[in-house]
């Protein structure tokens, strides 16, 4: 390698020769290499070109805010940050890496000065020097104090996604000759000089060396510097030719980027029946729902970027309400986008594609939009969107005024997806920000300057509450207008969210929300606690409640009667297990045309086609669709994910906020008629194996996912009554139930206070595992040094993989199955390529292959948590690891990583793990089939 390949340089250059001969990036394969200070330049340009045209107004404002400075000043801030990054590069123990690849370029630095012969085995990362570099010039430079400087220094220390401690700095200053004296600090001192100039920044700094940068601007800086250094990182963006000037290298890097400008909300009328008809036209015969006119309003009236806490029952239209009411706060406080989650990836599939109808007409040019989840890439919908926006696409005069929804290519990928104007997906994508992991503040930029809608929040467990109160922190301190939805929100949880909230916004005392009864209704707060009732618009429901014994016999009997006539039964239950058991015993009586069940332990395809079955049969769709008779068993997924409507409804016993959304199922919608004896809703309760013991005897599956405390709860209050009228009951229920001065029943005194006590343990339990990765609220700390203390693994990857670190829940291994005829392996037949044969121990998924890779990889099924336990996770994925030969499949990004289970003819596979450490197995059969599902039995004892 010779220094030929250095750009060229001249007398019109701003940086010297030394400047010019440090090297900041190299390509052995090419024998290229790259001056640091275009580099740094390339950085400043890009950082000052996002904060321009990619950050919404509202994130610009509030950087200025926070820095106490004109918008303009917060640019060369950001500048400035992003082109002093690499200035760790320019120190001998950096530049001594190159010693075997790039002698001359060592050559070159020595004769400027710049020696860098020395060796130096115990490295120290670069962005950590470059922190100590920064920091020490502004206390020698401005007079900063420490801490000060340490609030801006750590800006440039966090760019490779994780910031150093305060140790790690010191120890760095410290460490001898890792700096370089001499010539060394005196080209520091010009970069820092040059790119201040550059950037317009030197006048202020006297300013900002006063006053200490919070923490929430820290955190969206370091986003925007990562952001800024991975583009103008790119060769493809920013070749290595030092010959065109910045503002030309600018250009090209972003026409090829071509990211859209956030989103410029203009709904043009704050009257809700109108939005309503323009953004969803299918809805222009109805005005606007109560809740949604209050939606509306409130984001209207609120003084400051609020939270807005919504209860209402279910099917009233919350979602559109949000989304209308996103756009009034995105249009009055400047946010530039929406963040949507959903508790699971099955509802925020279709979430999807009902947002993706909203932004065909809300719109005013293009805008990128993102799936985010852990098989985002097996969505049809979102599939095409990457495949159009990768090819490219050509507007005619047709369609050339027309704004798009677009997926832009460098915003792909799990860290970049979320940085799309609106992104749609889990909940646990949002709750990531809260979560101490790499590359975090880039999820607190994508966050930063959009409207955060989460609905179904009461799906959040307590483990879960903890990150969510912790990202409300971090929102709050951001100015992030919030929607959180739910039909059914405990008092206690209602509190939760404003106080956290209102702590992020600097506020440690709010007015509590009223813990009263009042339904449908909106907290706000925004600066201060309003509680907004809200008319409500849906007729009152009185709905029949029934005990019924557990037998699954009883089932059968029961519906038998009830749907003698005909009519459409749900039958929810807590656990698999139980609705394999109830739909064994009705198999035989009933027609299987009639029958159908549904839960998670299906292959994906199936699962998805049995949802849209349901949907398109049980919908709201008119009555000559709906079938004559039809039974559905299921698990929860009847109660988060589908808009469908039974006429009558059994279930297990659960905590009563959740059997109440069971019942939101129950004549859902408007019909002409149904049949007798089903045309007036009766909810039939189960799980208890003698309601008339005292204590009632709960079966032993019933509290297995939930506890004992919550259905005995439910057991008393379902016990004081013969029906319950919705939604006028919801409220008072739901407050009751999680009273904790809720009086147990005279008799049932000894189980419920083993029952609470057994709770409260639990719920500490969770909260103390919560905080082993929950990142420090905003005003816990001064600067960012070490706020990323430990290593949660990449969320992304363990969310694929079933290791959900904001999700309290044991480790449930996901698989994609095989069938194995012989020594072939095949296509399942649910998947889009049934029967295919697969081959394995060679490469394969890749090039042509690669539709069917992604076929396979959508068929996915999670094997039961009784196989997942914390002595058997690693045995069992040794044991998956030698069932098939996928060496072959690596290359694939649609299999590489991922575990596979082959299933012989007749649907069987064993598996045996460990039983403790005294050498004994359990052998487990395995068997799926595509009317029961996924089954586990342990076999035998060795």
């Amino acid at each position: 390698m010779d220094a030929s390949s250095a750009p060229r340089t001249g007398p019109g250059s701003p940086w010297s020769d030394a400047a010019l001969s440090a090297w900041g990036k190299t390509d052995p394969a090419s024998g290229q290499w790259f001056p640091v200070v275009h580099h740094l330049t390339d950085s400043a340009a890009m950082a000052g070109d996002l904060f321009d045209h990619y950050l919404p107004a509202a994130t610009q404002t509030m950087l200025a805010d926070l820095a106490g400075v004109s918008i303009a000043e917060a640019r060369a801030l950001a500048s400035f940050l992003a082109g002093v990054h690499d200035i760790g590069k320019i120190t001998p123990q950096f530049a001594s890496q190159v010693s075997h690849t790039f002698p001359t370029v060592l050559a070159g630095m020595r004769r400027h000065g710049l020696d860098a012969s020395r060796p130096y085995p115990d490295r120290i990362p670069h962005a950590t020097l470059s922190q100590v570099i920064v920091q020490d010039w502004l206390r020698s430079e401005y007079g900063a104090d420490p801490r000060t400087a340490a609030t801006y220094a750590c800006i440039v220390g966090g760019h490779h996604g994780r910031n150093p401690s305060k140790g790690s700095v010191a120890q760095a200053r410290n460490s001898a000759g890792a700096l370089g004296s001499g010539a060394w600090a005196d080209v520091r001192r010009e970069v820092l000089l040059g790119i201040g100039a550059r950037t317009g920044i030197g006048a202020i700094w006297p300013t900002l060396a006063a006053r200490r940068l919070p923490p929430a601007a820290q955190s969206v800086l370091i986003g925007l510097v990562i952001m800024a250094d991975w583009m103008a990182s790119n060769t493809d963006y920013f070749p290595y030719d030092g010959a065109l000037d910045t503002a030309t290298r600018l250009e090209q890097a972003t026409d090829l980027l071509a990211l859209p400008r956030p989103w410029a909300s203009g709904p043009g009328t704050t009257d809700a029946t109108t939005l309503l008809h323009q953004r969803f036209p299918q809805l222009a015969q109805w005005p606007a729902r109560g809740i949604q006119r209050a939606l509306v309003e409130a984001s209207q009236a609120a003084r400051s970027a609020p939270l807005l806490i919504v209860e209402a029952p279910m099917g009233v239209g919350k979602t559109e309400g949000a989304l209308l009411a996103s756009e009034v706060l995105a249009s009055r406080f400047g946010q530039g986008g929406v963040f949507l989650g959903l508790p699971t990836m099955a509802t925020a599939n279709p979430m999807f594609t009902r947002t993706m109808r909203w932004l065909d007409h809300a719109l005013g040019e293009d805008a990128s939009v993102a799936l985010t989840h852990g098989k985002a890439g097996l969505n049809d919908e979102y599939a095409s969107l990457l495949r159009a926006s990768w090819h490219g696409d050509i507007h005619d005069g047709d369609d050339a005024d027309e704004s798009r929804a677009v997926v832009n290519q460098w915003l792909r990928g799990a860290k970049r997806a979320g940085l799309s104007s609106f992104v749609i997906g889990t909940v646990d994508q949002a709750l990531f920000a809260a979560l101490k992991a790499k590359h975090v503040a880039l999820r607190h930029l994508g966050l930063a300057g959009k409207v955060v809608i989460i609905d179904e929040v009461h799906s959040a467990d307590a483990y879960m509450r903890e990150y969510l109160h912790r990202l409300l922190a971090w929102l709050a301190a951001w100015r992030v207008p919030v929607i959180v939805m739910s039909a059914t929100l405990p008092p206690a949880q209602r509190e939760g969210f404003v106080a956290a909230y209102a702590r992020g916004a600097g506020d440690p005392h709010p007015t509590p929300p009223d813990p009263g009864d009042a339904y449908p209704r909106i907290t706000l707060y925004d600066g201060s606690t309003h509680d907004l009732s809200v008319a409500p618009d849906t007729r009152s429901t009185q709905v029949a409640l029934e005990r019924i014994g557990d037998d699954p016999g009883l089932v059968a009997d029961r519906l038998s009667a009830l749907l003698v006539e005909g009519g459409c039964a749900g039958v929810v239950c807590n656990t698999v297990g139980r609705a394999q058991e109830v739909f064994d015993a009705l198999r035989g009586s009933v027609p299987d045309e009639e029958l159908i069940l549904i839960h998670s332990r299906f292959l994906a395809p199936e699962r998805l086609a049995r949802e849209a079955d349901l949907v398109s049969k049980l919908g709201n769709a008119p009555d000559a669709h709906r079938p004559r008779r039809l039974i559905v068993v299921g698990t929860q997924v009847l109660e988060q994910s589908l808009d469908i409507d039974f006429d009558v409804l059994i279930s297990d016993v659960a905590p009563i906020d959740l059997l109440l959304q069971r019942v939101g199922r129950l004549h859902r919608h408007q019909r002409s008629t149904r049949p007798r004896p089903v045309d007036e809703p009766v909810l039939l309760v189960r799980g208890v194996t003698d309601w008339e013991s005292t204590p009632p005897s709960l079966a032993r599956s019933t509290t297995a996912i939930y506890g004992a405390a919550p259905i005995l709860r439910a057991a008393a209050l379902l016990g004081e009554r013969s029906s319950v009228t919705l939604p006028d009951d919801i409220a008072p229920l739901v407050r009751r139930g999680y009273d904790p001065a809720l009086p147990p029943p005279p008799g049932w005194e000894t189980l419920w206070s083993e029952a609470e006590q057994a709770a409260a343990q639990t719920l500490a339990a969770k909260r103390q595992r919560a905080q082993s990765y929950l990142l420090p609220a905003p005003s816990a700390m001064s600067s960012l040094d070490g706020w990323i203390d430990v290593d949660s693994g990449d969320p992304e990857r363990a969310e694929r993989e079933g290791h959900a670190q904001v999700r309290d829940s044991e480790d449930s291994l996901e698989v994609i199955v095989v069938d194995r005829v012989g020594d072939e392996l095949r296509m399942p037949a649910a998947s889009a390529f049934p029967g295919m044969v697969i081959p394995h121990g060679q490469m394969w998924g890749t090039g042509p292959d690669a539709p069917y890779a992604r076929a396979l990889a959508a068929c996915t099924l999670r094997l039961p948590q009784a196989l997942c336990h914390e002595g058997t996770i690693g045995p069992l994925i040794d044991a998956l690891e030698g069932m098939v030969d996928a060496s072959g499949w690596q290359q694939s990004p649609w299999l590489r990583g991922q575990l596979v289970l082959p299933f012989d003819e007749h649907g069987n596979v064993a598996i045996s793990l460990p039983r403790g450490g005294n050498g004994h197995t359990d052998s487990y059969l395995l068997h799926y089939d595509s009317v029961r599902g996924l089954t586990a039995e342990k076999a035998r004892d060795h």
